[in-house]
């Protein structure tokens, strides 16, 4: 296929698709004249492979570019391609650390003592760790202490999901299929959270005799 049909079945733009080729995320077609080529289906999965990772995983392009070598690599076991796109993945909040180091190195250690407890081995350096840390010191600074306990359930559900998770992809030979699965689930959980608020909530304010949702916070005095 042309690159305009490519660009049209893949619903990214010409100019991108060249950027692409350019980069080296996206193989070069079979020459057919000067400045022409055809593409394949290949060339389409992989568009909507960087797709979703630029878009549902909201990655840079170095991000990218990472997962695509792995997905690439003959030599990356499932679980070792489950931990590049992990990487990838990692939430970067803008949380700035409270203002007190004091304050900020005691929740740091609360973190620590909490995953501990969970039998989770994480190093103090993780990024993920370290925006945990920053999240619930951000919390405290706006008087909501005592939320990483709240956390136990999400962990051990967390815990569950990926290990099944896991245990699933070492069966699938495609690396592709797995990234995807990755990346979408991801996103699903954070999904079903949210349904899982609305399906609470709405029994709530349908018992609000003025027919309105209930105030979230009780004004003091």
């Amino acid at each position: 296929m042309k690159i305009s049909h490519l660009s049209r079945l893949s619903g990214v733009s010409v100019p991108t698709i060249k950027f692409y080729l350019r980069e080296q995320l996206l193989p070069p077609g079979v020459p057919t004249a000067r400045n022409q080529a055809e593409y394949d289906e290949a060339h389409l999965a992989r568009l909507r492979l960087i797709r979703l990772l630029t878009g549902v995983g909201d990655m840079s392009l170095a991000a990218v570019r990472e997962v695509l070598d792995a997905v690439d690599g003959d030599d990356v076991s499932p679980a070792g391609l489950a931990q590049v796109v992990n990487q990838a993945l990692r939430a970067e909040y803008p949380v700035s650390p409270p203002g007190s180091r004091t304050a900020y190195a005691d929740v740091g250690r609360r973190v620590d003592g909490f995953l501990a407890g969970m039998g989770w081995q994480l190093s103090t350096g993780s990024p993920e760790r370290e925006s945990l840390v920053r999240v619930l010191a951000t919390l405290e600074d706006l008087g909501l202490p005592g939320l990483l306990e709240e956390l136990e359930p999400y962990v051990e559900a967390a815990d569950r999901i990926t290990a099944a998770e896991l245990d699933r992809q070492q069966s699938i030979n495609d690396a592709a299929t797995i990234v995807a699965r990755i990346v979408l689930f991801e996103v699903a959980f954070a999904i079903v959270r949210r349904m899982a608020f609305s399906h609470h909530l709405s029994p709530r304010a349908d018992t609000n005799p003025q027919g309105a949702s209930a105030p979230l916070l009780t004004p003091k005095g």
